[in-house]
């Protein structure tokens, strides 16, 4: 199955804050595109990691709204790169993403 989204939009959505794991997993199951099932695996991580770091950090105050400021607007970055089309990679995050996709990819 593949979605009649055009690949940016699609990879645009999968970081959008908020909903954007939801349309990730769902890119993740339906989308052929290998692009867009790399970005959506990168989202996930990426908001897992964030939503990990928070949780971690809740023993202080600040520290946590302050990480999630950050990731709000380096997923409102990402998308709006997504859109545009430029290629991008996130430190670690692209590697494991390209790991996780080459695993649950079907051969």
């Amino acid at each position: 199955m593949k979605s009649n989204l055009a690949p940016n939009v699609a990879t645009a959505l999968c970081y959008l804050p908020f909903v954007g794991w939801i349309a990730a997993i769902v890119f993740i199951i339906i989308e052929k595109d290998k692009e867009v099932r790399l970005h959506a695996v990168q989202a996930i991580i990426l908001m897992a990691s964030l939503w990990l770091l928070a949780m971690v950090t809740t023993i202080t105050i600040v520290l946590p709204f302050i990480i999630w400021i950050g990731g709000l607007i380096l997923q409102i970055v990402l998308a709006i790169k997504a859109y545009n089309s430029e290629k991008f990679e996130l430190p670690l995050v692209t590697k494991w993403s390209t790991q996780v996709l080459e695993k649950i990819s079907p051969k």
